[in-house]
């Protein structure tokens, strides 16, 4: 009896044959019928790297409203039709509200208030970028030409008074879909 294997000369070092493109081939297609690849993924990677590289960063949390429809898992949200939905986050010394309203075709408006009262810089950060405002005394701000139907987060820096105060120098969302 022969114990040796039938394809001896193919070892795990030898170069890929036919038969190995396609079972790979086989793999690969299983994987995307079963298991895609999130369509933003790289929004999410970019989004834990450049939040690893905030040195006092705090990440706010969705309180969640009968208004917000799960899309996808806990990690996207999105606004129902009909009257403005308000979403709020917050953290352990921060809460910032959000208001999103269209104002042109396709085109959304986000009215926003962040407590404690002070300024702070805001980032919306979406695929097509960043657009950045300022918070008057009072934590209002406002943010247009807002792509609808696209994921987005915010970034809140509060001021070095405020920080002072005892808030953290970088607050971030969850990544939500408008």
């Amino acid at each position: 009896m022969n114990t040796q294997p039938e394809y001896e000369n193919q070892g795990e070092f030898e170069p890929l044959d036919s038969c190995d493109e396609r079972i790979l081939s086989v793999i690969n297609e299983l994987h995307h019928r079963d298991d895609p690849i999130p369509d933003d993924l790289n929004e999410r990677v970019q989004f834990v790297l450049e939040l690893e590289s905030e040195l006092d960063a705090r990440v706010a949390r969705i309180s969640r409203s009968s208004e917000l429809v799960l899309t996808r898992g806990d990690a996207e949200l999105a606004v129902s039709q009909g009257d403005p939905a308000t979403v709020t986050f917050d953290c352990e010394t921060v809460t910032v509200m959000v208001t999103p309203r269209p104002s042109a075709l396709r085109e959304l408006r986000l009215d926003g208030w962040i407590g404690p009262e002070g300024t702070y810089e805001v980032e919306l950060r979406s695929p097509d970028g960043s657009k950045l405002a300022s918070t008057d005394d009072t934590g209002r701000f406002v943010l247009e030409g807002l792509p609808d139907g696209q994921m987005f987060q915010l970034v809140i820096r509060p001021s070095e008074a405020l920080q002072r105060d005892g808030l953290p120098a970088v607050v971030v969302t969850p990544a939500v879909r408008l």
